[in-house]
């Protein structure tokens, strides 16, 4: 861990442990390692609240913080702390199969968390002479439904402990105080979600090139994933959707296993992933180089709306005021180019909402619950959303004329708010119809 992100999850600790408030505890826990068959496992992904707070991406681990202390009684004299790691104890035979763990002596030094102990040790808070003085426990539910068999163990034991101890005490969901802070990026952040989007961009600029009938959707996603690999990704950000055709009009297709025909457009809905922070990106390419009257003429109008509603962002902006803005240019569009006759049916053709929040996840944490702000509709500077207006006319859609059927455009970029107006992470990603063509009929 560099220099620069030790300070970072320090600084995230101290902001969370302000909003926790004096009388709070919390324990936010960490994913566990799941198996996928008898003897194997799926790719191991740390929790995302449990990252944003310590940097840590081993298994079975939890973070305690606690403003005015905690108390944790070793069979020695108790001591208090204000934040402690609580991670796997070292094993020889499991490291020999499984890599390396750092074990709770290290961390301090690599991870610059005050104190370290093995997650064994969780219950012996219960102990703590002040654990009455808490009237708060805040715990990351959503994450630890995931959990495996170990962890939840301890934490059962735990909290049927608590209840025993000290039943007055609140139990809380840490995400929406979380929330609250990832919806807004630090430097650091916004610098590692620009790289994400620099090697998503560059990705799929290799791509397009590389389209052509007769391929297969797989053979697209292997190359946008090669790119991503190569040039410092370690995964996607999210299962990539490479629909070609009317398969376009399915928003979460990721089947991505059919031939490619010439004269159908191929949506390309991706992101890499650099450092636990996501990108996501679609456009929406000719098979054969070159848009048809009717695919362009739906293109533009997609088109339109995602640049119209970018221009519009800067702080204060409320989103759902580009929400309409997008709906209506889509209407209008299609209702003046006669492919629609009554603007009233414009969401039976637009499907979905205009965007999201984007960061450690791929529809970011601001994005889901309750509000975790009194006004979750008005954009704050370092908010990082996605702007992503979409068209979709499957066979037997009755009120569209068959030349448009089949046809699915959807156009996306990743938009960083700053004081006076945005910043497009995306831009070096050409969407305009001429460049498009441009590009791929010189492959």
């Amino acid at each position: 861990m560099t220099k620069e992100q030790k300070e970072f999850h320090r600084s995230r600790r101290v902001r969370y442990a302000e909003l926790l408030g004096k009388d709070s505890l919390s324990i936010i826990f960490g994913n566990t390692a799941r198996n996928k068959s008898y003897d194997g496992s799926y790719d191991f992904k740390q929790s995302k609240n449990f990252y944003y707070l310590t940097g840590f991406t081993e298994p079975n681990a939890a973070l305690v913080i606690a403003p005015s202390g905690f108390e944790i009684n070793s069979g020695k004299k108790s001591k208090i702390f204000h934040e402690a790691l609580f991670v796997q104890k070292k094993d020889q035979m499991m490291e020999t199969w499984n890599g390396k763990r750092l074990g709770y002596s290290n961390v301090k030094r690599v991870l610059g968390i005050d104190h370290g102990f093995v997650n064994e040790e969780l219950t012996k808070i219960l102990s703590s002479r002040n654990i009455y003085n808490f009237r708060r426990l805040y715990l990351n539910f959503a994450e630890m439904i995931t959990l495996g068999s170990e962890m939840k163990g301890i934490i059962s034991g735990f909290l049927n402990s608590l209840n025993v101890i000290a039943p007055n005490i609140e139990i809380a969901d840490a995400s929406f105080l979380l929330g609250v802070m990832r919806s807004v990026k630090t430097k650091y952040e916004i610098d590692e979600m620009k790289k994400a989007c620099d090697i998503s961009v560059n990705a799929y600029k290799d791509t397009m090139k590389k389209i052509r009938p007769g391929m297969y959707e797989y053979e697209v996603q292997a190359n946008l994933e090669y790119q991503y690999m190569v040039n410092g990704s370690s995964d996607n950000a999210y299962s990539p959707i490479v629909a070609g055709g009317e398969d376009a009009c399915i928003l979460h297709y990721d089947s991505n296993n059919k031939k490619l025909r010439n004269g159908d457009l191929l949506l390309i809905d991706s992101g890499a992933e650099y450092e636990y922070y996501c990108s996501d990106i679609t456009r929406t390419y000719p098979v054969n180089g070159k848009f048809s009257k009717e695919q362009k003429e739906i293109y533009d109008i997609v088109l339109k709306a995602n640049k119209e509603c970018i221009k519009k962002i800067k702080p204060g902006i409320k989103f759902s005021s580009l929400r309409d803005l997008s709906e209506k240019i889509l209407a209008d569009g299609l209702y003046k180019a006669g492919i629609l006759k009554n603007k009233k049916l414009i969401r039976k053709y637009s499907l979905h909402g205009l965007g999201h929040h984007i960061g450690l996840d791929t529809h970011d944490a601001v994005s889901y619950g309750k509000t975790v702000y009194e006004d979750n509709d008005t954009l704050r500077a370092g908010n990082v959303l996605t702007i992503e207006p979409g068209l979709y006319f499957p066979s037997g859609s009755k009120d569209i004329a068959k030349k448009y059927w089949g046809i699915g455009v959807r156009i996306e970029d990743d938009i960083l708010v700053k004081r006076g107006g945005f910043e497009n992470l995306t831009e070096g990603l050409v969407k305009e119809t001429g460049e498009i063509e441009e590009i791929m009929g010189g492959r």
